[in-house]
């Protein structure tokens, strides 16, 4: 396990969220198994020998990667997003940061999008583990679910809820106790979820208002 990271990694990271461009398009562009380039962007992955690497990523992602982003988006409404493993639906904790990618139908606006992948229960029955949740890093309103994240890097999925005893994190599922929001940030509005079934269907749902807290007992 690396204790330190190369500090282009986050500008690395920061590109692709970006351009919606994922690890796979990187890795192809390099001529690189995209297991490695999984790894070399982990906190606890491994290192590339050559260091360089990195300033061949961050070179590549500025010179094509607004243009790739351009082709995504004219292909019939179509964007390719990157989607990050593992942000819990229960305590918060570290990111893992190994990346793949979906299609999703590009709704015409300047937002990033990006998703992860759900762990836990505490945002059921709407949320559950596997779905795929997609976030726009729009501003945030009261009761909106977000990406919430703090300065030690923990995340998690909650609705910003603001009460009487402050800005609280709030879980749909009752069995989970809400906590206070102070130290995190709200990093991205939940507007999609995509939920694989048997044999391989791809139900896709969409909150084009962000998905709140108040359709906590609807079943979508």
């Amino acid at each position: 396990m690396n204790e330190t990271q190369d500090p282009r990694v986050k500008h690395v990271e920061s590109l692709l969220i970006k351009y919606g461009l994922s690890n796979r398009w990187l890795a192809k562009r390099l001529g690189i198994n995209h297991t490695s380039i999984n790894s070399w962007l982990s906190l606890d992955g491994s290192r590339p020998r050559d260091p360089r690497v990195y300033d061949q990523m961050i070179d590549l992602l500025e010179t094509l990667g607004k243009a790739e982003r351009t082709v995504e988006m004219r292909r019939a409404g179509v964007r390719t997003i990157p989607i990050y493993a593992g942000i819990p639906a229960g305590n918060p904790t570290a990111n893992n940061m190994d990346l793949d990618y979906e299609e999703v139908l590009d709704w015409g606006n300047d937002f990033e999008r990006w998703g992860r992948t759900i762990e836990g229960y505490s945002m059921a029955e709407i949320l559950l583990p596997r779905d795929i949740v997609v976030f726009e890093n729009r501003r945030h309103e009261n009761g909106d679910v977000v990406q919430a994240y703090n300065h030690d890097g923990n995340d998690c999925v909650k609705a910003w809820r603001e009460t009487s005893d402050g800005e609280m994190l709030c879980s749909f599922n009752e069995d989970f106790a809400a906590f206070s929001a102070e130290g995190y940030k709200a990093k991205g509005v939940l507007v999609q979820r995509i939920r694989y079934g048997s044999y391989g269907t791809r139900t896709v749902t969409d909150f084009p208002h962000g998905l709140k807290w108040a359709m906590r007992f609807e079943r979508i």
